[in-house]
């Protein structure tokens, strides 16, 4: 796909230069509906800007823009460096799954991402799935497609020229923030998230996040609660007019019963 090519490219160019230092960040934060947004952030050091002159204005990323990602960005940070990021907001899993696997090709970095999402009664259950690694070391970000437009990524040959391996200049790291309590994982819980770093020497790094938010306002169970509250409410209101006419109708026979009948005392009769 046309699109997975140009994130490649996206990716790729960062590397161009070896010899410097480049990180690639993917987030994916979810909300328990299913919503939520993607953002790969890519920095580029001082170094990298300066021995290529023009790097920052070659991107080209019409394609990325037209399927429906959005860029902010080059932006100047670290004393001379450049960040690039991409978000993508999703309103499924299934489409957060789709985004992300076309960040990259088959070799990885980012391998069989999948996010999910199960309800059952009160609880969403949120699952994300997915595998790090370079397979066939920096080529990871290069593809098929995107081998058959460029013949061998141009990254390899400036790094052969340069005499520098590009994997000790590169750092792929992977963080999600799912809706919930954590059930599962296989990262380190850090900045709001869990957390896992690409390994550098090819090994496969198994990512697994699970995660359960119980909803005690959703849903049916928001209906059934309201329904509950109004007719607990009705009732409450009708038994309190109830009492307090019971209350009003025994005050009125008490008071019938206290006030005592008053007698004309009989008329004396004059003797004659």
């Amino acid at each position: 796909m046309l699109t997975r090519v140009r994130l490649a490219l996206v990716v790729a160019l960062t590397l161009v230069l070896a010899a410097c230092r480049v990180d690639v960040r993917v987030q994916i934060d979810a909300n328990d509906d299913g919503s939520g947004i993607i953002a790969i952030t890519v920095d580029i050091d001082n170094e990298a800007v300066t021995l290529i002159p023009g790097l920052v204005e070659d991107l080209r990323i019409d394609d990325v823009l037209a399927g429906g990602w959005t860029i902010d960005g080059p932006t100047p940070v670290n004393n001379g460096g450049v960040r690039v990021v991409l978000s993508y907001e999703f309103e499924s899993p299934e489409e957060a799954t789709r985004a992300l696997q076309h960040i990259n090709g088959p070799n990885g970095p980012l391998v069989s991402p999948v996010l999910k999402r199960t309800v059952e009664g009160r609880d969403v259950a949120t699952t994300f799935d997915a595998t790090l690694q370079f397979i066939g070391g920096v080529e990871a970000f290069s593809d098929p497609e995107l081998s058959a437009l460029l013949g061998t990524a141009p990254w390899s040959s400036t790094a052969a020229k340069l005499g520098v391996d590009p994997m000790q200049s590169v750092s792929f790291t992977m963080v999600a923030r799912l809706p919930g309590e954590i059930r599962k994982s296989t990262g380190t819980e850090a900045e709001g998230g869990v957390v896992w770093s690409a390994p550098l020497d090819g090994s496969a790094q198994t990512v697994v996040l699970g995660t359960v938010d119980t909803k005690v306002d959703g849903g049916v169970w928001k209906t059934i609660a309201t329904i509950v509250g109004v007719v607990l409410g009705v009732w409450l209101v009708l038994m309190g007019l109830l009492i307090l006419l019971v209350m009003f109708a025994r005050r009125r026979r008490g008071v019938s019963r206290q006030t005592p009948i008053r007698r004309r005392p009989p008329t004396a009769t004059p003797d004659a």
